[in-house]
């Protein structure tokens, strides 16, 4: 057993001040806007412990969608009848972090975070219709119905946050899983 140290615990609370100072950052500016100097600044640390951290401002906005992920696995919710039990607690993430994802879907420029966001998802909704499937990996029908309910979740997060509709993280998620639900069947139906 080991026992965290004061520099390990010094090093573990300034790796989350950075975390930290990112989601407000991109709130304001959006992440192709931002500069190192600005998480810096923001975080109260020095340039040496930024790179001591991390290689640069995408690998920080990584290990922020790794803690998102980690986050969206904890609260996955039981549901019967679907495998995207993780969507519930992300439509509400989405709702309590809603500038930063306006400001993302808004702006064509903001392809980092949607590229990243979006892989996020890929991996979490396969992991979730294999586990559905007992293990058994269909590549072709698996790989088919992930891309097609990523794609329908991009669709509906960008209408519902860029276009001013005003519905709860429930309705939203009910209408996602309205629309995914069939075609993600029949995609899982489709022979290899």
């Amino acid at each position: 057993m080991t026992q965290d140290t004061p520099l390990d615990r010094r090093a573990a609370r300034s790796r989350d001040l950075l975390l930290d100072a990112l989601p407000g950052l991109m709130a304001e500016r959006g992440f192709e806007r931002l500069t190192t100097q600005n998480i810096i600044d923001r975080a109260g640390v020095g340039r040496a412990t930024f790179y001591a951290h991390f290689d640069n401002k995408e690998e920080l906005l990584a290990a922020s969608v790794d803690r998102l992920r980690a986050w969206l696995e904890a609260m996955r919710r039981p549901a019967a009848g679907h495998p995207l039990a993780f969507m519930p607690p992300f439509f509400d993430h989405l709702d309590s972090h809603r500038a930063i994802y306006r400001t993302t879907f808004e702006r064509e420029s903001e392809v980092t975070v949607e590229r990243l966001i979006r892989s996020m998802l890929r991996e979490l909704v396969r992991t979730e219709l294999v586990a559905q499937r007992g293990g058994r990996r269909d590549d072709a029908a698996i790989e088919l119905a992930t891309q097609f309910v990523v794609s329908t979740f991009w669709s509906v997060t960008v209408w519902w946050l860029g276009g001013g509709v005003l519905r709860t993280p429930a309705e939203i998620n009910a209408i996602f899983l309205r629309l995914a639900q069939p075609g993600l069947e029949l995609a899982l139906a489709t022979p290899a």
